[in-house]
């Protein structure tokens, strides 16, 4: 039987290739998304460089290239079964860029961890020659949300 959490973050991810999702950055940059593989701690997919996500240049954006690996990346630690995780720090570094309607191979492994927190590294390559494009390490947290209902608030006044 298939493991839940790989269902849950197949499911998660085909929604947002479809184009529907809870977060609207993530519908933006991931619409259109082909899974190629979903594992414990691994996500291999593909996709295509669109004009939405493009700068001026008609390349694909650097920003929206970090924001795939933080969700990529942030999907492998998911699979891995231990719960939600945010991410804490991520690390990028850009080799080359994709064209307009070019096709990119994601790949994000869960490589570690450090007491409680955990990392994923993300490669994107051009699918055509296979060149890497960029890197990243991401560390991510266990997320864990506590309520405390108080008489007063503490909230910031700010």
């Amino acid at each position: 039987m298939e493991d839940s959490t790989i269902l849950n973050i197949t499911t998660y991810l085909e929604a947002l290739a479809q184009g529907n999702g809870l977060s609207e950055i993530e519908v933006f940059i991931l619409q259109g998304l082909e899974l190629i593989h979903v594992g414990k701690g691994i996500i291999r997919c593909k996709l295509i460089v669109t004009d939405r996500v493009a700068g001026d240049d008609g390349t694909w954006h650097a920003g929206v290239i970090a924001a795939v690996m933080d969700a990529i990346g942030a999907a492998s630690v998911y699979s891995t079964g231990d719960g939600f995780h945010s991410s804490v720090d991520l690390n990028s570094s850009f080799y080359s860029t994709a064209k307009i309607h070019e096709k990119v191979e994601v790949e994000a492994r869960v490589k570690g961890t450090n007491g409680r927190l955990k990392s994923s590294v993300i490669e994107i390559r051009r699918e055509r020659d296979g060149e890497l494009i960029a890197t990243g390490r991401l560390w991510m947290a266990p997320l864990v949300l506590k309520v405390k209902h108080t008489a007063s608030s503490n909230l910031s006044k700010l």
